[in-house]
């Protein structure tokens, strides 16, 4: 009997030698466990405001190809000759008319319709102009309509409008004739100038709050140039962006005390996930016409140019504003960081800073470090009780089964062993094996099955990673393949550059000799060049090289290939001249074409000519003979009066 219990006493001394072993390593562990999740969590959030400032940026970079289509779409409209009465436009339009605009409806009713209903207003506010150019901008305006309905349908509220040099305005939805003279002198409105006529891109204006009660509203702008970069009016778009913003931004707010918001590049507040900093937002901005509320120190936003700003009352806030936009610097992508600051409030907490692109604008959050380590430890506290009542049930039942199938029967065994010394013979072990191994199939079951559902999940994870992977691969090799184009093309006239025609001259004389095809280079120069600049200055001498180079693209094959070898000298590539003669007739088109369309400057007729050189490909040549050779022929026009043709 006292063998039995040193056996038993065996096996719970081992349980509870391994029990206090793991519970020891888990207790170590606690350190580094919380050192790792707080590690994590910098590295989750930091992605998390990025994808929020992506968001952000995508919806932005969205409204931005709107309405650059919608500019292109009009420039193509009003390039194209579409039929029109020189008196008055195809359709008849009904108009009223005041000493400061014209508007047109057109309409067989007498009554107006209704503020932003589905149609579109057509105001002009310079009343003194061609009735023949209005005639074409109402035509115009009537074929460009539909890309307003679309775009503005594309979007929870926005204006969609176009407004031409000449103060003429397309607008859609509806702006009745009462609420027209708001609107007098277009191009002298924020929206007009909003546009980055300099870079001749979409500009933004800063985010304000429609009187219309409409919410936080943004304009980017688009200016139009046609083919002669003449302007022709500005494209702009008004969206509301406060509810696209609140959406982006709960997103970015997964711990106690979070708070997010989203500023203007000069530091105005759009939106806050923090009740008390939007209602300070709500009630500022609506003392202020098109908000004014911003996140500055009065002394710098003055520095800046900001005069008679609100501020918030929450110093710390205003002196961040400042912090932030005199470190950051414009970014082409999203660009995300855990922020520095020295202002004493955010000393216990992570700051992270992404800016926008699109408009420089700013996601800023902050998460209070305590937040972190507590959510930490509790995950840890979690996970450990987990693992504890989940071991010490393992424990317990290893233990009564130990006792049930192993300590049992010996003592059954021993009681039996004990009765027989006895002399007694009649006896008989039974045992009743229970089916542990059902129960541990169950168990081992149960668990692959969770193995299984996990390993989906990651597996669909990974899809979704490497799918995102692949678009941004796609993505760079388009780049890639953008740069490698505009590395082949003159900056200037939009034709191959030098080198790019050098290595194309090389390729078409190592398939002209390999497949006996005849072929020719063209050495074209521009006489007295060097006088046109002399004369009329730089500028005028750039045109001059793009008038050279569209009447010679008008004069050649598209399988030709054309190239500037430098300042006011070009070189064609004849690929497949089978006749006899056929360089000196090409370059003959050529020289005529040039010499017969003079350069109009302001009225003004420059006349151009050019001297040409051609050399015809021989077996025995390479790009550099044959180079040689028509810059020879070149050499011999010039010599030979200039505006004429030397064949080598």
């Amino acid at each position: 009997m006292s063998n039995n219990k040193s056996i038993k006493a065996i096996f719970v001394l081992n349980y509870i030698i391994l029990f206090s072993g793991i519970a020891f390593s888990l207790y170590s562990a606690s350190n580094l466990f919380i050192d790792l999740q707080e590690e994590s969590t910098k590295q989750n959030l930091l992605t998390i405001n990025k994808l929020g400032a992506k968001d952000v940026n995508t919806h932005l970079q969205y409204v931005s190809n709107s309405i650059i289509a919608l500019g292109n779409s009009y420039k193509k409209l009003y390039k194209e000759e579409y039929e029109y009465i020189k008196s008055k436009p195809i359709y008849q339009h009904k108009y009223s008319k005041n000493n400061r605009i014209t508007f047109y409806k057109d309409t067989a009713g007498s009554s107006d319709y209704a503020f932003q209903s589905e149609h579109v207003s057509m105001i002009l506010s310079n009343l003194n102009q061609d009735k023949e150019l209005i005639s074409k901008e109402l035509n115009v305006f009537h074929q460009i309509t539909p890309a307003l309905e679309s775009i503005h349908n594309s979007f929870n509220f926005s204006w969609v409008y176009i407004t031409t040099v000449n103060d003429f305005m397309l607008i859609y939805p509806y702006v009745p004739y009462i609420n027209a003279n708001d609107i007098y002198k277009p191009t002298q409105q924020h929206f007009y100038n909003a546009a980055n006529f300099k870079e001749k891109s979409v500009g933004w204006e800063e985010p304000y709050y429609d009187l219309a009660g409409d919410g936080v509203l943004i304009t980017a702008s688009y200016p139009i140039y046609d083919s002669n970069n003449e302007l022709l009016g500005v494209a702009s778009h008004d969206i509301t962006v406060d509810k696209v913003a609140t959406s982006i931004l709960k997103e970015t707010v997964i711990y106690e005390g979070s708070v997010s918001f989203l500023l203007s590049k000069n530091g105005k507040l759009i939106s806050s996930t923090d009740l008390k900093y939007m209602q300070e937002l709500e009630k500022k901005s609506k003392q202020e016409y098109r908000g004014n509320f911003y996140y500055r120190t009065i002394k710098s936003a003055n520095k800046s140019g900001l005069n008679g700003i609100s501020i918030s009352s929450n110093e710390y806030l205003n002196r961040l504003g400042d912090e932030i936009i005199s470190r950051i610097k414009p970014v082409k992508y999203v660009n995300t960081q855990i922020w520095n600051s020295s202002i004493k409030f955010f000393e216990d907490k992570l700051l992270f800073v992404s800016q926008i692109p699109s408009t420089g604008w700013m996601l800023v959050s902050y998460v209070p470090k305590a937040s972190i380590i507590n959510e930490s430890r509790s995950i840890f506290y979690q996970t450990l009780l987990i693992l504890a009542i989940f071991i010490t049930t393992l424990f317990i039942i290893s233990g009564i089964l130990t006792m049930r199938h192993l300590i049992a029967p010996l003592d059954i065994i021993n009681k039996a062993s004990q009765k027989f010394g006895d002399g007694f013979r009649d006896v008989k072990v039974q045992y009743s094996n229970m089916n542990l191994l059902a129960t541990l199939f169950e168990t081992f079951n149960t668990m692959i099955e969770k193995v299984k559902f996990n390993q989906h999940l990651l597996e669909e994870k990974v899809y979704e990673r490497t799918t995102k992977l692949q678009k941004e691969i796609n993505r760079r090799k388009k780049v890639e393949e953008e740069l490698r184009h505009i590395s082949r093309i003159d900056a200037l006239t939009g034709i191959w550059n030098r080198g790019y025609f050098f290595e194309m001259l090389e390729r078409e004389i190592d398939r002209s000799q390999r497949f006996n095809i005849d072929m020719a280079l063209l050495m074209i120069d521009i006489d007295y060049f060097k006088n046109i600049n002399d004369t009329y200055g730089h500028h005028i001498g750039d045109k001059a090289l793009k008038h050279v180079v569209n009447q010679i693209n008008s004069s050649i094959r598209k399988e030709n290939i054309f190239g500037r070898l430098g300042g006011e000298e070009f070189g064609i590539i004849l690929i497949q001249t089978l006749e006899q003669g056929t360089p000196v007739n090409i370059a003959e088109r050529i020289r005529k074409n040039i010499e017969q369309n003079p350069l109009i400057i302001d009225n003004n007729f420059i006349k151009i000519t050019i001297s040409i050189g051609i050399s015809n490909l021989k077996d025995n040549d390479n790009a550099n003979s044959l180079y040689i050779n028509s810059d020879k022929a070149l050499y011999a026009a010039k010599e030979n009066g200039r505006n004429c043709i030397k064949e080598s």
